[in-house]
């Protein structure tokens, strides 16, 4: 439980850090095929539309608020990320085939904090 608590805590900090680099390789191999996003606007995009508007920004700093692993491949990682001097709630939701596996970021949802 700590080793996944550990890397789900990494690869929150390492998603504002890969967008703010336009790091696409990065994204493509974390997210699920069958992601989606709420964007703090309301707009809701698949993962093609997320990627294809990965290009390299401004810093993000995160700050991780809560992770919660639900039974043993499901997890929602709620943060705060700054962007462009403005808060957003973000909640993420993780799944993985099994323990052992990667984890993959299936839904995420942000909106102004």
């Amino acid at each position: 439980m700590e080793a996944d608590l550990e890397r789900l805590r990494a690869l929150n900090l390492e998603i504002g850090e890969a967008e703010s680099r336009g790091d696409r390789a990065f994204l493509e191999q974390l997210l699920a095929p069958a992601f989606a996003m709420r964007r703090a606007s309301g707009a809701v995009v698949d993962r093609d539309a997320f990627l294809e508007e990965v290009q390299q920004s401004a810093e993000r700093p995160t700050a991780i608020q809560s992770i919660n692993v639900l039974a043993q491949n499901r997890a929602v990682v709620m943060c705060i990320v700054i962007m462009d001097g403005t808060a957003y709630a973000n909640l993420r939701v993780f799944t993985r085939e099994s323990p052992g596996h990667n984890w993959q970021l299936l839904a995420w949802a942000n909106e102004p904090a």
